[in-house]
């Protein structure tokens, strides 16, 4: 087990200056958003406290609401933002692109595993600080909300345990995308092709989400197709601090997705011939 472990010490140590980065980025940004939210539920008041009561409701309706929105409500429309699901994506894709292709690429792969440790082993320590890596940055924007909000007026206060089930959401959307790009850096020899891939795709289902939600499109059929083909419509912050009814179809699914990709990379990673180091 020692070779392992050191395997895990190793990825903690190439990683900890991305991971904390990111994580720190994240955390700014929940800081920030709370403190957006607090101004615009500032001037929402403003604005019905200022209009009659009929002209009220009326600004209401056209909001799309029924009542004074809740403050975590209006925060969560900030964490669809592409920057927070940017930092996710390059995690995740740069985590499973250099798992084995940028080993094979350097010609250390065959160095690594001449020690006591399996493919399998090897590859599993790559999974494991990945996934943690998932879990880690998506808490620091809840932990970064939960502080804002502690020190930002909200008309509204925010539970610490409501902001964990959007964060939770948010690594799971992870794990699908880590998931396909492993699964291509696993039978690949260069890193740059399952950067590519798993980019491409990643900005190819965010293209199809963003344009199956435009208002003027949802007359066409088509729309439906790219809605179902896209796994970022399984990441719904608002709906998660709201009903919650469907969190746990779409972690379920998320995990099943990532879980899936993962699986593949493991069978495909151990069977595969491996390049000598010349």
């Amino acid at each position: 087990m020692k070779p392992f472990f050191a395997l895990l010490r190793k990825h903690v140590h190439d990683t900890r200056g991305t991971l904390l980065l990111s994580a720190a980025a994240l955390f700014g940004l929940g800081w920030l958003f709370v403190f957006v939210t607090s101004l615009n539920e500032t001037e929402i008041l403003r604005v019905l406290s200022s209009e009659t009561e009929n002209n009220r409701f009326r600004w209401l309706r056209n909001m799309g609401l029924e009542e004074q929105p809740p403050s975590v409500s209006i925060m969560m429309s900030f964490w669809s933002h592409p920057l927070i699901i940017s930092i996710i994506a390059m995690w995740a894709i740069g985590r499973g692109s250099s798992a084995v292709g940028a080993e094979v690429e350097r010609g250390t792969l065959d160095l690594i595993l001449s020690r006591p440790v399996s493919r399998a082993s090897y590859l599993l320590t790559h999974v494991l600080m990945a996934i943690f890596g998932l879990f880690f940055v998506a808490l620091a924007l809840a932990v970064g909300a939960g502080i804002g909000a502690h020190y930002n007026y909200l008309r509204v206060p925010i539970a610490f345990w409501t902001l964990v089930k959007p964060a939770l959401n948010l690594a799971a959307l992870g794990l699908p995308i880590y998931g396909y790009t492993l699964l291509v850096s696993a039978v690949d020899h260069v890193r740059w092709r399952a950067t590519m891939i798993g980019s491409a795709v990643t900005l190819a289902g965010f293209i199809a989400w963003v344009v199956s939600v435009i208002p003027v499109l949802q007359k066409y059929t088509w729309r439906v197709y790219l809605e179902r083909v896209s796994i970022f419509k399984l990441y719904n912050p608002v709906d998660d601090v709201s009903t919650g009814e469907s969190l746990l179809f779409n972690l379920a699914v998320l995990a099943a997705i990532g879980a899936g990709c993962i699986l593949l990379s493991f069978l495909a990673f151990i069977r595969r011939d491996l390049p000598a180091n010349g």
